[in-house]
């Protein structure tokens, strides 16, 4: 084992991720290796103090009231208008190129294919909405945990 891999191992063994072949040529390079040797306890210095650090949760009442503020409302506004404009642009080509065939023959009404056209598109827009509303109520949905 070369030192580049022992070092890729180390994380791993003092996280008790390796299996029981990578622990022992791990343990063996370790043991036969002084720059592997010194290195060993940096790599436990760093893995308690990773143990020590806690993630603190921002309170509530600070995403409130950074919600409530007018520009990131709007910001998050014109983030789902463009997304959807973008996603029934996409959809609308990906629909006309299944149906390309229909829309060009000449022989079928106009009156048939500009339905079809709008009775795709309102499905597309449709589709879009309850996708964003799904996604949005999703995050906020107190119940979504519970299995049933």
């Amino acid at each position: 084992m070369k030192c580049e891999q022992a070092r890729f191992l180390m994380m791993g063994y003092l996280d008790g991720e390796l299996d029981e072949k990578q622990k022992a040529e791990f343990l063996e390079h370790l043991n036969s290796c002084p720059d592997c040797q010194a290195e060993w306890p940096s790599f436990n210095q760093l893995k308690e103090e990773s143990k020590k650090m806690k993630f603190r949760a921002l309170p509530e009442m600070y995403w409130d009231e950074y919600w409530q503020q007018v520009y990131n409302r709007i910001e998050r506004g014109i983030g789902w208008i463009l997304f959807s404009m973008g996603a029934i642009i996409v959809l609308a080509f990906a629909g006309y190129e299944v149906l390309k065939e229909f829309f060009l023959d000449a022989s079928q009404p106009l009156v048939l294919r500009i339905g079809m056209g709008l009775l795709m598109l309102g499905f597309i827009v449709l589709f879009v909405s309850v996708l964003r509303e799904k996604l949005m109520v999703r995050r906020h949905d107190k119940y979504r945990r519970i299995i049933r």
